[in-house]
Formats: C-alpha cells, sequence, structure tokens
C-alpha cells in the first residue's frame, strides 16, 4: 500500500468512527435520561446538567483547536450574535 492510499483509508475509517463513537453517546444519554427521569428528577433539571456536562465536555476543545482562528470581535459580529440570541 502507498502513503496515499493509507492516508485515504485512514480518512474513510476515523469517519466512520467518529459516526459509530457519536451513536454510541447518543445511546447512553438516552439510557442515562431515562433512569434519571424513572428515578424522579424533574426534566428541566436534567436539562440544565445536560447542557452544563456538554459546555465542561466541549469548551476545552473549542479553546485549544480555535485558539489562533477565531476573528476579533467587532460591533458587526457582535450585534449579530445578539441578534441570533433574540431571535431564537
Amino acid at each position: 500500500m502507498t502513503m496515499e492510499s493509507m492516508t485515504q483509508l485512514y480518512n474513510k475509517v476515523k469517519l466512520i468512527l467518529a459516526v459509530i463513537l457519536l451513536q454510541f453517546g447518543y445511546a447512553g444519554m438516552s439510557i442515562i435520561s431515562k433512569f434519571a427521569l424513572n428515578k424522579g428528577m424533574s426534566q428541566h433539571v436534567l436539562i440544565v446538567y445536560r447542557h452544563a456536562i456538554a459546555t465542561a465536555v466541549i469548551a476545552p476543545f473549542a479553546v485549544v483547536l480555535d485558539r489562533n482562528l477565531r476573528p476579533k470581535l467587532t460591533f458587526s459580529i457582535f450585534a449579530k450574535i445578539v441578534l441570533l440570541g433574540l431571535l431564537e
């Protein structure tokens, strides 16, 4: 196998593994949610916990991987963020 074909194979396998891990994550979250709701946890509390845990897990990746990719926060970008926040 050439190096180019190995790279293409790696990229295909990487995507498939990402999808499989995502499905395991969804299944695990469904099981945990069902268990917590059956034990009497409020739906609203569960949603807050899910968002807090997702933020804690994803935020470090965003900070490290996108450190040099973020544009400066101009007034135009800030206004768009505020408008999107109000509309959602």
